[in-house]
């Protein structure tokens, strides 16, 4: 309990008015969620903290990463998603949206909360990147995320999306109260995961592989392209996953890039 209350502590630095915006559950409820924060060990332990969260924010799709900025370019080091579709995530990275969406790149310079509203209007969003995310039911969505907190250090970004999540004072004082705890949570959980893939040895086949999943081909691209099956090359993506601990094909990519197995460019 004094750890909890340490750490209430250190967020004590929420806005006027917040705790009259929660009801006496929603206080017990992000008391327990900073708790288990603290507890996170491993990647599940990350994952299952949304669940709590839902309690407080409604939302149908979540996705998390750390990364930073690197010649003026979005390097993303770690990612977790939590929900949303695969398909999405394949389609969205695929096309480098990751590099021109004005949403994304607002988060990684001012890292404050933000609704998809103004990423619409201020941001001028480009059309096609909206219209991706309405195909799939993200209608609405809020995005935050956490500056450095020493020079090479990551930030990160954190989304939350749905058919619709109300923009209120409520959920966005919530989410600059919460982000911070998801952020150290996230950050324990992959430092830890650094001590047991650094020392990962790829074979040149494999590389070759996460070479051209870098530029979003499929199985059947890469297997044209080398000359090999589709079975092949589906077998080397399960030994690249399995290698580095990762639990889909971009995040794979972003740990190789960050192990400098293969070059960002």
């Amino acid at each position: 309990m004094q750890t909890i209350e340490r750490a209430t502590k250190r967020s004590s630095c929420k806005p006027s008015g917040f705790s009259s915006c929660l009801s006496s559950n929603d206080a017990i409820t992000l008391l327990e969620f900073i708790h288990r924060s603290l507890s996170c060990n491993e990647e599940m332990d990350f994952v299952n903290l949304f669940a709590g969260l839902q309690e407080l924010v409604s939302f149908d799709f979540a996705t998390t990463m750390l990364g930073h900025w690197k010649n003026n370019e979005i390097v993303m080091v770690h990612d977790v998603n939590i929900s949303f579709p695969e398909e999405w995530l394949h389609e969205y990275m695929s096309k480098n949206y990751l590099q021109v969406d004005s949403v994304i790149r607002d988060n990684f310079t001012t890292y404050e909360v933000q609704h998809w509203s103004l990423g619409k209007k201020r941001l001028h969003r480009r059309k096609d990147i909206t219209s991706l995310c309405m195909d799939f039911g993200m209608r609405e969505c809020y995005t935050h995320g956490i500056r450095p907190q020493a020079p090479g250090n990551n930030s990160s970004m954190f989304c939350f999306s749905g058919s619709s999540i109300i923009k209120s004072k409520r959920t966005t004082n919530i989410l600059e109260f919460v982000i911070p705890h998801l952020h150290l949570a996230l950050s324990q959980v992959f430092s830890k995961k650094n001590l047991a893939i650094k020392n990962v040895i790829l074979s040149v086949r494999e590389k070759e592989v996460l070479e051209w999943l870098k530029h979003g081909k499929s199985s059947w691209d890469i297997s044209v392209i080398l000359g090999i099956s589709k079975r092949t090359v589906d077998f080397h993506v399960y030994n690249i996953l399995q290698k580095l601990e990762a639990t889909n094909r971009p995040q794979a990519v972003a740990i190789a890039i960050r192990l400098g197995l293969i070059d960002l460019g």
